[in-house]
């Protein structure tokens, strides 16, 4: 076996070939020493380091460049959209001068950079008419040179470049990149705007953040939205409010003698009549007491009718209970010392129709009894624990929301005075405002089309517009504090049976073309409480799930008739709340404002998206 030394002697002797190039040659080739080898090896890859560091820092420069390419080309079509205003056409010397105007907006945002565009490289064209829209086509090709490659010589790269995305191909040696870059702007210079904001209203709105409480927060922020959209509108805009709580009030902005509505006070008609009515109105039911998410129109064969509030046709029960045998101490107030609480009842008052007293007989040491207390339509209604007074008194409008909607118009001052007036009370059904909302928004709702005093007042018998109408938006903007919530059976009124949205007396929403969205199945058996599964009598509280359906419903049929929805919840609110409100918006309109500085940038990004320019590649 041949040893490491063996084969080290072997290979020393062995004759070269030809051509081979053997150690003692390449002795004279290699730098001798350490050091020399070293500097040899940088200064043979060095060279390749450095060209390597160029063409990645050339890389990045390029990618920047094409988007600063891309952010310019965009700017300069925007800006010759908004030039176009002060040009009688589009042809000729006007289009040669919107041209030029686009290379100055072009090269103002491209100042340093070392571009060079020819007049065959940047290329607008202008499409359409002023009345059905105009679309703006800006391509441009725009060469520059690369800072890094200059060292390495000759050569050029080529990049394309959109809104989204870009293409590159490199040869040797490059100096210099082109880089294309192309934009769409849609312009609709004679855009017409109905826009409806449709405002929670309800008691919780009292309540503060930061300091502030939200429903002052929200005056604030949609006097912005309403300065934006009809200060700095170049075309007409178009804006009314709807307040909501569990009622939307509409007097002043519909005539009660209008065919809208039925006049009709079925429920129990003791002492209410339309002479007392404050505006508030119940959803058309049909003759089988369903409910449908419809705008309706005034010439529909389903009526409004008059929301109020009553007592059961038999009257209400105002029940004083005696106590036998009590003391009273200061540390632990009323104490049974022997006897029993009266039963029945030591005096009964009935109440027959509104206003109703509860304040009636002695005072009640006894307090509530059983689980019929305020349960039901309140038909039967305990004095209070203890002597404190309790009393609850209703009138026929009692839960009618005291600020009306304001229609649509181009006064501003009278959109914000009318959201000056908004106040927070009572309980939430965010339905009854979304389904108002959609009625100011669709055309049959107008006076041209239902007949002079039937529909909306105005002075302009055209709105709403017909929805053929040339670059018509027809927006929504719905904001709430929360979900819906109508509260407890234990009020006067209670809200489960007393509402803008179930009606009055009933606590029914019965709806066969609104889905369950738990079971897929037609909510045939809705309920403004969990009734279906849980008695009155032992539940007695409001439950959101058929009222959130009925939403939900109701958004997917505005949107699919065509107008736009943006939803915010305001404050922090419950994943539920979160959820309906979003699912309720058209895609992409969702937002969540937890306070109200946040609320005045939502709304102002509301109002920046309502503009008559998009960019639309």
């Amino acid at each position: 076996m041949l040893s490491p030394r063996n084969v080290f002697k072997l290979r020393r002797n062995a004759k070269p070939s030809a051509g081979t190039l053997r150690v003692a040659d390449a002795r004279g080739f290699w730098p001798k020493g350490d050091r020399g080898a070293v500097a040899f090896l940088f200064a043979l890859c060095g060279s390749m380091m450095i060209s390597t560091l160029c063409v990645a820092m050339d890389s990045i420069v390029e990618a920047q460049l094409m988007s600063r390419t891309q952010s310019a080309s965009d700017v300069a079509s925007l800006s010759v959209g908004n030039d176009m205003a002060h040009f009688q056409t589009t042809t000729g010397a006007d289009l040669a001068q919107l041209q030029a105007d686009a290379l100055n907006y072009y090269n103002a945002n491209m100042t340093g950079s070392s571009s060079t565009i020819s007049a065959a490289s940047f290329a607008l064209s202008i499409t359409g008419t002023p009345s059905t829209g105009q679309t703006i086509a800006l391509s441009i090709k725009s060469t520059y040179t690369l800072p890094f490659a200059i060292a390495l010589g000759g050569g050029s790269t080529s990049t394309t470049g959109s809104s989204s995305s870009g293409n590159t191909s490199t040869s040797a040696g490059i100096t210099s990149t082109t880089v294309t870059a192309n934009s769409t702007v849609t312009r609709i210079p004679n855009s017409t705007l109905e826009m409806v904001m449709v405002f929670d209203n309800t008691g919780s709105m009292n309540d503060s953040i930061n300091g502030t409480t939200k429903i002052a927060g929200l005056k604030t922020a949609a006097n912005t939205l309403v300065s934006l959209v009809m200060g700095q509108s170049s075309g007409t805009s178009y804006v009314g409010l709807v307040p909501f709580t569990t009622t939307v009030n509409v007097k002043g902005a519909l005539l009660p003698s209008g065919s809208w509505l039925n006049p009709a006070f079925t429920y129990n008609s003791t002492n209410v009549n339309m002479s007392s009515w404050a505006g508030c109105t119940a959803e058309p039911r049909d003759v089988n007491n369903y409910l449908y998410p419809l705008p309706y129109s005034p010439t529909s064969a389903l009526k409004f009718t008059p929301y109020y509030f009553n007592v059961p046709p038999a009257g209400m029960k105002v029940n004083t209970y005696s106590q036998q045998q009590y003391t009273y101490s200061y540390y632990s107030g009323w104490t049974l010392t022997g006897g029993m609480c009266s039963t029945p009842p030591a005096s009964t008052k009935t109440i027959l129709g509104v206003p109703v007293s509860t304040n009636a007989g002695n005072v009640n040491y006894c307090g509530y009894t059983g689980n019929q207390v305020g349960n039901g339509i309140a038909f039967s209604f305990d004095q209070s624990l203890n002597g404190s007074g309790y009393s609850q008194s209703a009138t026929q409008n009692s839960d009618c929301i005291g600020t009306p909607v304001t229609f649509l118009t181009t006064n501003q001052t009278t959109v914000t005075t009318a959201i000056k007036a908004m106040t927070a009370s009572g309980s939430t059904i965010i339905p009854t405002g979304i389904m108002w909302g959609w009625r100011m928004l669709t055309s049959s709702w107008s006076n041209a089309t239902a007949g002079t005093g039937n529909g909306w007042v105005s002075t302009n018998a055209n709105l709403p517009l017909p929805e053929t109408t040339a670059a018509l938006q027809r927006v929504m903007v719905i904001l709430t504090d929360g979900e819906n919530d109508v509260g407890v059976a234990n009020l006067i009124p209670n809200d489960l049976y007393f509402n803008g949205l179930s009606g009055v007396g009933t606590n029914s929403l019965a709806a066969p073309t609104v889905l369950h969205s738990a079971t897929g199945k037609a909510m045939t058996d809705g309920r403004m409480d969990s009734s279906e599964t849980v008695t009155l009598a032992t539940n007695g509280v409001g439950d959101p799930t058929d009222i959130d359906d009925f939403q939900i419903a109701a958004c997917t049929a505005i949107k699919n008739s065509g107008i736009t929805i943006y939803t915010i919840t305001y404050g922090s609110v419950s994943t539920v709340a979160a959820a309906t409100m979003k699912s309720c918006s058209s895609p992409g309109n969702y937002y969540a404002a937890p306070n109200a500085a946040t609320l005045n940038t939502v709304f102002q990004s509301i109002a920046g998206n309502l503009g008559i320019l998009r960019l639309t590649q």
